[in-house]
């Protein structure tokens, strides 16, 4: 187990962001297409300079000085032919604007889906969806069918993108000075203006690669590295929001659940008789299981790695996440695994390996079939794992994902991080759960972090 204190975002950093991206994105709509193609020319063309004479610098210490001077031969004859083409033949605007215009078509299709789903399944948001889906599709084939002439509106679109991201973040600035988010009272949810799902949908893949890079260089030591917040209120918490990371088929997107105290909810896929489409679509299930048996096995047997944000949340706080946990269950019934009813005929169900079975044989959870309200069916981009979590997460006053684009894990962990690196917010602990065998004993964990925070908490930083 390695306990290390959190590098803190400063208060600053997070004005400094707002404030650049407001202003840029005005800059986006009032400037012409013209000046800002040639900005961002150079400025692409600039980053791939740096980066090739970063890498001549590191291969030269590493003793690799050949693969470092084909490196920026390479970077510095790509941005030159960048700007060469850019002044020359006056057509590099195509390139972004078919790019993003095939995102928008993409993203336009996956909500004419969502749209789809709403009205089949008669929840809410279809008619959102469907506004939703025919801006996103008309906005890409502009792009796709003439590329330079409607450059203008993907910049003007791209500068109230910024804006509106700058606002939020000028939002989180507000809160962290006021100390807002640390009220016990507090229920409101602010909502976050999402990082495009592009980005975003690639994290869980990211922060793969980040620990075993870390593990190979030695930088994490042990099964479990836990990150806690040096100048936080609380030391101990009492709810953890779970990300899960994986490279193994349709779970690479990663999956999200939540664990209040020593249980974890999650909803999913359980019912694999119910599966279609690779795990696209299936019957919706929500599970109850113990915490520990239930990392251990994500780790051992699933193979993964799951990133906890714990947050301290008031005793109200708390209550209201255990109504929205009855009120889910409300809407379930009971499910009879495979594993149960083998037992309950007389038959051998150890060997039997559905995801259900595991559960209940392997866990001791207790498995449900959702058979009313917006999750009787799970879709995998709207009605999924991040959005149940969410809505159990309901009035307790930690902040809320912006589901106007795909919710994914990725999204929801950026938004998490982000939380966690300020101060004066409810999430004080970053635990990567790597390894099985260092989770045993929960109370003697919650007593090695609490004594650990202390002493963060005294030294000077």
């Amino acid at each position: 187990m390695q306990i290390i204190k959190s590098k803190r975002k400063k208060p600053w950093m997070t004005l400094a962001a707002a404030i650049l991206l407001f202003l840029t994105g005005i800059g986006f709509i009032i400037i012409n297409e013209i000046v800002i193609e040639a900005v961002l020319v150079i400025s692409l063309a600039f980053v791939l300079f740096s980066y090739g004479i970063i890498r001549l610098v590191r291969c030269w210490k590493s003793n690799d000085f050949s693969k470092g001077v084909v490196t920026i031969i390479l970077c510095f004859s790509a941005g030159v032919g960048l700007i060469v083409a850019d002044y020359s033949i006056k057509s590099v605007a195509v390139l972004p604007s078919i790019a993003v215009g095939a995102v928008a078509v993409i993203i336009g299709l996956l909500r004419l889906l969502i749209c789809i789903n709403c009205i089949k399944n008669r929840i809410k948001g279809g008619i959102r969806n469907g506004i939703s889906a025919l801006f996103c599709l008309a906005f890409g084939i502009l792009l796709l069918v003439n590329p330079i002439t409607n450059f203008q509106i993907l910049v003007t679109v791209a500068g109230f993108y910024l804006i509106f991201y700058g606002i939020t973040m000028f939002a989180d600035f507000i809160a962290e000075m006021s100390e807002s988010d640390m009220d016990e009272n507090k229920i409101y949810r602010r909502t976050h203006f999402a990082f495009p799902n592009l980005y975003t949908s690639l994290q869980p893949s990211q922060m793969i690669e980040q620990i075993n890079k870390g593990r190979e260089d030695g930088s994490i030591v042990g099964g479990m590295l836990i990150e806690q917040k040096p100048d936080a209120k609380y030391k101990d918490v009492n709810v953890e929001i779970l990300v899960h990371l994986t490279t193994q088929g349709a779970n690479k997107f990663g999956h999200v659940d939540l664990a209040v105290k020593d249980k974890v909810y999650s909803y999913g896929t359980y019912d694999t008789s119910t599966v279609k489409l690779a795990g696209f679509v299936a019957q919706g299930s929500f599970i109850i299981v113990p915490k520990i048996p239930y990392l251990k096995y994500c780790l051992t047997y699933q193979q993964k790695y799951v990133i906890g944000f714990g947050a301290h949340l008031s005793e109200k706080q708390i209550q209201n996440i255990q109504n929205n946990i009855e009120k889910f269950l409300s809407e379930c019934e009971p499910f009879e695994s495979p594993y149960e009813r083998a037992v309950k005929n007389g038959e051998d169900g150890d060997k039997l390996d559905d995801p259900a079975s595991n559960v209940v044989r392997d866990v001791g959870g207790k498995v449900y079939r959702v058979v009313k309200g917006m999750f009787r069916r799970y879709f995998g981009i709207n009605t999924n794992c991040v959005k149940a979590a969410d809505v159990l997460l309901t009035d307790s006053g930690i902040d809320r994902l912006s589901f106007s684009g795909i919710s994914t894990p990725g999204g929801y962990y950026s938004m998490l991080n982000g939380m966690f690196k300020r101060k004066n917010t409810r999430i004080i602990r970053k635990t990567s759960y790597i390894i099985a065998d260092e989770i045993d004993d929960l109370d003697e964990l919650r007593e090695l972090v609490r004594q650990t925070a202390a002493e963060m908490s005294s030294a000077k930083e």
